[in-house]
């Protein structure tokens, strides 16, 4: 029982990565798992199943996690002083970096790409982590941070 796989769904966010690894796994192993699907460092993860927060010592068998396939959510702690971030915004024709706040929502960051590119910010699509990002949630939730690049496309176009 000790080395059965278990697959694990992170929920939370607008991404929900899929990570499986032996349910005798260390919770640090499943953290440094989630900060290379995500970019969310291991200290800013607080996991939690059933509502029981999982401590980086204890090891996944010892959550009573039974199923083969189970959900654990995953909140991030948002420090204030990071939440002005750098990104690189990009498509195949050219790439402009900026200065934003992580907890804009995604239209924000559209009107500002719209105003650099002259493009109405309803003709603008934006993906990350390969995952198209919806007007009314906020950047944090897509796991936008230092660093990130944002793919944009104009609406129509398969680019």
């Amino acid at each position: 029982m000790d080395n059965e796989m278990i697959t694990l769904t992170i929920i939370g966010a607008e991404i929900k990565p899929v990570i499986t690894l032996p349910s005798s796994s260390p919770i640090r192993q499943l953290k440094r798992l989630i900060m290379e699907h995500t970019g969310v460092p291991v200290e800013r993860q607080h996991l939690l199943y059933d509502n029981i927060r999982l401590t980086e010592d204890s090891l996944i068998i010892n959550h009573h996690i039974h199923e083969a396939t189970a959900e654990v959510f995953m909140s991030v702690v948002l420090f204030p002083e990071d939440r002005i971030i750098n990104i690189t915004v990009s498509n195949e024709y050219c790439k402009v970096d900026l200065i934003l706040d992580k907890v804009n929502k995604v239209i924000e960051l559209k009107k500002t790409i719209g105003e650099v590119f002259a493009i109405p910010a309803n003709d603008i699509d934006l993906w990350h982590m390969n995952t198209k990002m919806k007007d009314d949630k906020m950047l944090h939730r897509y796991y936008i941070d230092e660093g990130s690049d944002v793919k944009f496309t104009r609406v129509g176009d398969n680019s």
